[in-house]
This record gives C-alpha cells, sequence and structure tokens, in this order.
C-alpha cells in the first residue's frame, strides 16, 4: 500500500466521549498503522490530551444543552496554513460543522480531493426537540455539502439508503470496529460489583451514553422495572452523562448513575454487567453495541443501526422492531429468563471478527479510489484545456 499524506477535519475528537470522537481515534491509529501520515484538525481540547499524531487546534464554541461537546467555528486562515505545511494528498471531513465547511470551501479552492463523513440522524434527533420545522432545511443543507465531496461514508446500511433516497450522491459504508483487547470478558471486576452491592447471582443491566433526550432513556427505566416484577434483585447501572441526570438520578435512586467512565475503568463496568440495554433510536452506529459484545454481554436493541448489522436476535441477544416501546421492554424479561452467558458468549464470538485493522484498510480503498477518481478528473480537464 502507497503511503498517504491525510489531513482529517473534525469538531469533536478524544478527549471528548462519545462514539464519533471514539471511533475516529481508533481509525486513525489503524491509518497510521499501515504507514499513512496523518494530520488532524480539530476544535481545541478542554482537558489534558497528548497528540499521538501532528493537530492542529482551531477556536470551538460549547453547544446549547451538550456542555462537554463543541462546535468549531471557521477557520480559513489555520486550515490555510496547516495545510501549505503538511501538503496533504486528500482531506477527510468527519463533520459538516462550521470548520468543515471551512474546510470543503478550502479544499475546493485548492482542488484537493475530499472525502466525507455522515454521523448525524437528524430525522430522529429533530423529533426529541421539538424541532421537526427544521428537518427539511437541515437536510437540504446536509445534501448540499456532502454531493460537493467526492464521496459521503457511512456507518450502517440503512444509514446509506436513507441517504440515497433523499438525493445524497456517492454513498458508501465504512463500519466500525472494536478494541476486543480492550473489551473482554476477563475485564469482569468482583470488587465494582460490589460496590454497585449486587452479589454473583444477580443480574445486572448496563446502560452505556448520553443521559439525554436523543436516547430514550425513559425506556429502559420502563424495561428495567417491568423486569423487576419478575426478578425483584436485578439492577440497573446507567454510564454516562447528560442534561437528564440530575433529574433521573434524583427520582429513581435504585439506578446507579455512574457517570462517565473511559478506558480500562469502562471496560471493568461492561464486563462486570449481565446484558446490555440499548434504547436508542437516534444512533447511526451505536459504538457502544459492539464494544458490549466483545465484554461478552448480551445486547437489546432496536433492529437498526449497529445492532441490525451484527446482532442476530437469538443468538447475540434480542431485538426489538424498530418504535416498538413494549417490544424493547419485553426483550429484557426474555432476556432474563434465558441462558444469558451462552448469548454473551456468542456476542464475544461475534466481535472478535470485527476488528479496527481491517475497518483502516477498507478506509484506505476508498482514499485510493477516490485519488484515482480525482487525478482522473484532473487529467481530463487538462486535455480539454489543450
Amino acid at each position: 500500500m502507497i503511503s498517504r499524506r491525510i489531513s482529517i477535519v473534525t469538531e469533536t475528537y478524544v478527549p471528548d466521549v462519545n462514539g464519533v470522537a471514539i471511533s475516529l481515534r481508533y481509525l486513525m491509529d489503524a491509518l497510521v498503522e499501515q504507514g499513512m501520515v496523518v494530520q488532524l484538525i480539530r476544535t481545541r481540547p478542554r482537558s489534558g490530551w497528548t497528540p499521538v499524531v501532528e493537530e492542529v487546534w482551531c477556536r470551538g464554541l460549547t453547544i446549547p444543552m451538550y456542555p462537554d461537546l463543541q462546535i468549531g467555528v471557521p477557520s480559513r486562515n489555520t486550515l490555510r496554513t496547516a495545510w501549505e505545511s503538511f501538503q496533504p494528498e486528500l482531506v477527510y471531513i468527519v463533520t459538516e460543522g462550521p470548520l468543515g465547511n471551512s474546510a470543503l470551501k478550502l479544499a475546493e479552492q485548492k482542488q484537493l480531493p475530499v472525502l466525507s463523513a455522515f454521523h448525524t440522524n437528524f430525522h430522529r434527533y429533530s423529533s426529541y426537540y421539538g424541532l421537526g420545522w427544521i428537518k427539511t432545511l437541515t437536510l437540504n443543507w446536509l445534501r448540499r455539502f456532502h454531493n460537493r465531496t467526492g464521496g459521503t461514508l457511512v456507518p450502517a446500511m440503512e444509514i446509506a439508503e436513507l441517504l440515497r433516497s433523499e438525493a445524497f450522491e456517492r454513498v458508501s459504508v465504512l463500519p466500525h470496529g472494536v478494541d476486543c483487547s480492550l473489551f473482554q470478558p476477563r475485564k469482569r471486576c468482583a470488587s465494582l460489583r460490589q460496590q454497585w452491592g449486587v452479589s454473583d447471582g444477580q443480574r445486572v443491566l448496563l446502560y452505556v451514553g448520553r443521559i439525554a433526550a436523543e436516547k430514550n432513556i425513559p425506556l429502559a427505566i420502563d424495561a428495567y422495572q417491568q423486569a423487576r416484577q419478575a426478578h425483584p434483585d436485578v439492577r440497573l447501572v446507567m454510564v454516562g452523562d447528560g442534561p437528564l441526570r440530575p433529574a433521573l438520578e434524583k427520582a429513581h435512586p435504585d439506578i446507579i448513575f455512574a457517570g462517565v467512565q473511559t478506558g480500562e475503568t469502562l471496560a471493568h463496568y461492561f464486563a462486570s454487567a449481565d446484558v446490555f440495554v440499548f434504547p436508542s433510536l437516534t444512533e447511526t452506529f451505536g459504538l457502544v453495541t459492539l464494544e458490549a459484545m466483545a465484554s461478552g454481554l448480551p445486547v437489546i436493541a432496536f433492529d437498526m443501526a449497529a445492532a441490525h448489522q451484527y446482532v442476530t436476535s437469538g443468538e447475540h441477544g434480542l431485538l426489538a422492531e424498530v418504535d416498538n416501546h413494549q417490544a424493547f421492554t419485553d426483550a429484557v424479561s426474555v432476556v432474563l429468563e434465558g441462558e444469558v452467558a451462552k448469548l454473551g458468549q456468542q456476542a464475544r464470538q461475534k466481535a472478535e471478527t470485527l476488528s479496527w485493522s481491517c475497518v483502516g484498510a477498507l478506509l484506505m480503498q476508498f482514499i485510493e479510489a477516490e485519488l484515482e477518481r480525482h487525478n482522473g478528473n484532473s487529467q481530463a480537464a487538462l486535455r480539454t484545456l489543450v
């Protein structure tokens, strides 16, 4: 594989704690392992962080209701200086905010090939915040943005099909992988379970993600409460933070709200639980689904995104029909009454087939194809001028 110089532009990256930031970190590691030279242009991290590749930091603004996230500001001059120094062969734009838009405009001016990523399930997010009226405007803007790039990469086939139906062009699937060395059943921790106040025989339901409206958190709580009718000693642990946490923590003192956890500690949380419940209807993928499977947990989720792609219902957990809340709630009770350990073992076996190195190799195929397409178009344009 030819070594390439790739500039990646994003408004979220570690130490931010979200699926886009974390998956991008793994993807960049995979690219570097394959000999790629990577430059990262990102919003300035707000906590301690040591870069592992060349990083260029831009100013960011806090997003309302999401104080732990930022949106980049237009940074044309910073981008120009960074690219003049780095001389990228291709630009990969991960987020479509003002920073990403600045990158696209400058790349067009410099005639640099561009690939883009799509990670926002906008059509469902808007309904959770009473913003349905801006759905069409947002969709139109996103379509114009992505159709100006050489190709749009999405993490799941259903998102690709949705975008194609909305006249998005050149859409391809780049799935996420999972780190099976970090997330694994051997990370199960007896002392952590003691902190939760559960014995060896008790079952623990686990949710990992933002504690926010768009994650459909009340459904996880409803499912837990119904499960307690047949299994009074079952517990629910919720890992993450967000605007709904204070009110839910006050209303449900029996639920363990553990806050944000990362790295080895997060791996211990996953492996120390018994069943993963993920009620979100807004995911384009849902990396935590694979992390749960790698940790040996059966997954209960709606039949969409990563769960649709990798979870076989009855083999690695149970999937509920999308938007069927009762089916989701029933699935929790069914799994708890079944062979939880066997489902978890099978989920782990499935996760072991998914690696970030394979995802990185696939991205390189997309990059090479876009470079060939772009260079071919450039040569055709030169022949026309001659």
